[in-house]
């Protein structure tokens, strides 16, 4: 449809909403927009089902109450739209922002939409989209009784978004932002939190049975207002993300990276030990021979950091992410490696030259580790320490498997 034709229908849609003659109701189902500079429009009360909107901009646009069921937004600004009272069931809306979009009562569920084609009841096909960005933004959205129930919103970021008696409860909000969000009296039974940074949101009167919050973040909550029989936090974190907690941070891996490259001459070792460092993002730093001790690192991210040397004895790595690091000669020794992902690092052995002309070796240590579904696949290693090693469901290929068997008697 060209853009002329849209403009036919978006007039005689608005001389529908006047109840005047001549106009007619905008009927856009199934029909396919890509590309397209659509700020400001008009259209509420719409029947949209279906309709394929890939990458468009439909900042402030006005389409409250109007049937998107299983419409494919992927990619597409609603900046500040009114959608307030619309049917999303079953839309697509990877990469979809809706920054302070006005979303109150808006239908959010599952759904699949099934049209007819030659006799049969198949589903549409949808638009391929290429993506710069896979999040949905719902930042500062006004969501205020909301249905999202059994929805799969997965790393969206609904930072300081309002979900006042929202019902959120069986969603799927996997690794999704809810920081200053505002969940008082909101429906959270039975949904999914892992790895959600709630940073002080707001949780007064939310119900939370059956809440799972595995490596959720929950610095500055205030439980105590929410409702719940029961509630598992042993699994959550709780990690300052404060602007001047960030800085010491960023302050102590500079002085650390000085420390490295000057041979001790400048700078200063990092010492994390003792920690909770939960969730941080290391990744592509220079951390080598930092310390680590009995830190907890549940989900922080080390992917491509060169942590050779380094002292990781006794700490919680659940779930962190070192894929492409380089560990040659790295201390594990009895840290709990659940979940934890090494694909493609570099486990050698590190050999360094002392002051006397002997050379050292120094294989990569898991003595006493606990290893369970930690992933393995596509690293190097030809030698490693490995005894008294628990160790169930590990993915790695056989050669490593074998490494790890012998290394108990390296």
């Amino acid at each position: 449809m060209d853009l002329q034709a849209l403009k036919e229908i978006v007039t005689a849609h608005r001389v529908w909403l006047r109840n005047e003659r001549g106009g007619r109701r905008a009927d856009l189902a199934l029909k396919v927009f890509r590309d397209l500079n659509l700020r400001g429009l008009h259209l509420p009360k719409a029947k949209l089902t279906g309709i394929q909107l890939i990458n468009c901009d439909l900042s402030g646009a006005n389409l409250r109450e109007s049937d998107l069921f299983a419409a494919n937004l992927a990619g597409s600004r609603f900046v500040g739209a009114d959608c307030r009272d619309c049917d999303f069931r079953g839309a697509h809306l990877q990469g979809a922002d809706f920054s302070q979009a006005k979303l109150s009562g808006t239908d959010f569920r599952e759904g699949s939409l099934l049209v007819s084609s030659g006799g049969s009841v198949e589903p549409p096909k949808r638009e391929e989209w290429k993506p710069t960005k896979s999040d949905t933004a719902m930042n500062r959205a006004d969501l205020t009784g909301a249905k999202l129930r059994n929805s799969i919103i997965r790393k969206a970021d609904f930072s300081g978004a309002v979900l006042r008696n929202a019902d959120l409860s069986g969603a799927n909000l996997d690794g999704s932002s809810l920081k200053d969000a505002d969940l008082r009296g909101a429906n959270l039974a039975n949904a999914d939190l892992s790895g959600t940074q709630l940073n002080r949101a707001v949780l007064e009167g939310a119900f939370l049975d059956g809440v799972v919050l595995t490596d959720a973040n929950l610095h500055g909550v205030e439980l105590n207002k929410a409702i719940f029989n029961s509630l598992d936090t042993s699994v959550a974190i709780s990690v300052d993300d404060s602007a001047e907690t960030q800085a010491l941070i960023g302050e102590m891996i500079i002085a650390h990276e000085k420390w490295v490259t000057s041979s001790g001459v400048e700078g200063q070792r990092a010492d994390f030990s003792h920690a909770d460092i939960s969730g941080l993002d290391f990744s592509s730093r220079n951390l080598r021979g930092a310390l680590f001790i009995d830190s907890r690192l549940r989900s922080a991210k080390f992917r491509r950091t060169i942590v050779d040397l380094a002292d990781f004895s006794r700490c919680d790595l659940t779930g962190a992410n070192f894929e492409g690091a380089s560990l040659r000669g790295t201390n594990f020794t009895g840290a709990n490696l659940r979940r934890t992902d090494f694909r493609k690092c570099d486990l050698e052995v590190e050999i360094a030259i002392l002051s006397d002309g002997k050379a050292r070796e120094w294989p990569p240590r898991f003595n006493g580790c606990k290893l369970d579904e930690t992933n393995f696949e596509n690293v190097k290693a030809s030698r490693i320490l490995a005894s008294n090693v628990t160790a169930k469901r590990v993915i790695a290929d056989e050669a490593f498997l074998k490494l790890l068997a012998s290394g108990a008697t390296a």
